[in-house]
């Protein structure tokens, strides 16, 4: 997401997330429907801003209730609605997904906007307002958190942590579910953030799902908002429920020794740790502080996490070799043709060190330093296709496909470029290309950057596979 500058806009607006501290719900506000996911939910303020909606099925306006604000790098609140709603229901949360808030753009009035919304509209507890995010939403909910100085009581970060710059003495006071893939390229950052915030005494929990940089299984997601609720527990602004409290301990106890079993020896001592922590004003957790104790003390934690570091440092290489090489795409067109060569060099190195590498590990930090130089790639074609550099745009796009073949993020993303420069053939190609890969989401077609194919009997076609497959 922008930067700079546009924080300090957010910042002007990220006030009004105070106001829901004192909110008296409007009279007149008409409530959706409970228990049902809303895919889009128009603003009483501005009708152009809407949200992804879910309401516990017995809400009512007679008590106040934990509200969860989350931001999809894409803008698309649905997603995450889907994937929290089950959770939602079960520990009584609302739901609300920005439509409007995206990478790359200043959220700070969909922000405002929602402030509002939320102020008017429903029935939520300031004591338990949370934020949630995916990758630059993850970011956003993080930049509220931090800005609104504890008007959000946690943040639930998805694949990125901090926004850029941030002080972690500002973060000691909010409570982090922190959550990463295998494959993230973001996993270091989330995994450094949580020992710094280890460091401060905070309260965090950092988990880590078999997958790529996208949103959590929704698995992950039942555990985060579990996390919140016991959380809220532990400072007496929720009911203290000695079975919820129970199963939680058996379940999370059962995932320690499980890992511990399996030699995922950094996984148990984390997860030991964070149990004491969390638990241990609500019951003895002498045994699970010894169980962190002996395993840390052991060789087989030094050794475990010296191949984490090495891990790490080879992710490391890899982004930055690939990344690079990259960021010269910037250079005159004239010079491009033989740095995409240079990539394309690149990268098959890189996944023929990933098929001999001797261990998951190795693959794993191959894979998210691929996808880091991916991102990168993806990224700055983005910006470019803001900046109506389409030629650009096409270069990094290029760059992209080339680093990750089977994306059809990729392919959509060069689809888009084609299109805007008039090369209707290859951005029909393209699509395809994208389809065949596993694009589902029919939403991507209604891209301004397809106006000039849209009326293209091979784009109606593709729009017709993609409403099929949405239909079945």
């Amino acid at each position: 997401m922008v930067r700079g500058s546009k924080n300090k806009v957010m910042r002007r607006s990220i006030w009004l997330i105070a106001m829901l501290c004192g909110y008296s719900l409007a009279a007149h506000a008409q409530t959706p429907a409970a228990g049902t996911v809303h895919a889009s939910v128009p603003v009483a303020a501005d009708a152009s801003n809407s949200y992804a909606l879910y309401l516990p099925s017995n809400y009512s306006t007679a008590k106040h209730w934990p509200l969860l604000l989350i931001f999809d790098p894409s803008a698309r609140g649905e997603v995450p609605v889907k994937l929290f709603h089950e959770a939602a229901e079960r520990y009584g949360f609302i739901l609300i997904g920005s439509n409007n808030s995206r990478n790359f753009e200043d959220p700070s009035n969909a922000i405002h906007l929602l402030a509002a919304e939320v102020k008017d509209r429903y029935a939520a507890d300031p004591r338990r307002l949370y934020a949630a995010g995916l990758s630059g939403g993850a970011r956003v909910a993080s930049s509220i958190a931090l800005a609104c100085k504890g008007c959000i009581a946690g943040v639930i970060a998805n694949g990125a942590g901090l926004p850029q710059r941030a002080a972690i003495a500002d973060a000691e006071n909010i409570e982090w579910f922190l959550v990463a893939g295998t494959t993230d390229f973001n996993y270091p950052e989330l995994l450094h953030l949580k020992e710094n915030l280890d460091a401060r005494g905070a309260a965090s929990r950092f988990v880590v799902y078999d997958g790529p940089h996208t949103w959590m299984p929704a698995e992950f997601a039942e555990r985060a908002l579990a996390w919140l609720q016991l959380r809220a527990m532990v400072k007496g602004i929720a009911t203290l429920d000695r079975d919820f409290i129970n199963k939680q301990f058996d379940s999370r106890l059962a995932e320690a020794q499980a890992a511990q079993k399996s030699g995922d020896i950094l996984t148990a001592v984390r997860a030991y740790r964070d149990m004491a922590s969390d638990l241990k004003t609500l019951r003895d957790v002498k045994e699970l502080e010894a169980a962190a104790k002996s395993l840390a003390e052991s060789e087989d934690f030094r050794k475990a996490k010296k191949s984490e570091k090495a891990a790490l440092e080879l992710q490391d290489e890899i982004a930055n070799k690939i990344g690079n090489l990259v960021a010269m795409l910037n250079q005159p067109p004239d010079a491009r043709v033989a740095i995409i060569e240079q990539v394309q060099s690149a990268v098959h190195d890189a996944y023929r060190r990933q098929k001999d590498a001797s261990n998951a590990a190795q693959k794993e930090a191959i894979a998210r330093g691929l996808a880091s130089a991916f991102s990168l790639a993806a990224g700055n074609g983005e910006k470019a296709m803001l900046k109506k550099d389409y030629s650009s745009a096409k270069d990094m796009f290029q760059a992209a496909e080339i680093i990750q073949p089977e994306s059809p993020w990729a392919s959509y993303l060069m689809a888009t470029a084609n299109a805007q420069l008039g090369e209707k053939k290859q951005a029909l190609q393209e699509l395809n290309k994208a389809l065949d890969k596993g694009m589902t989401n029919r939403k991507l077609l209604d891209d301004a950057a397809f106006d000039r194919i849209r009326n293209e009997e091979g784009f109606k076609e593709v729009a017709a596979k993609l409403s099929q497959a949405a239909s079945h």
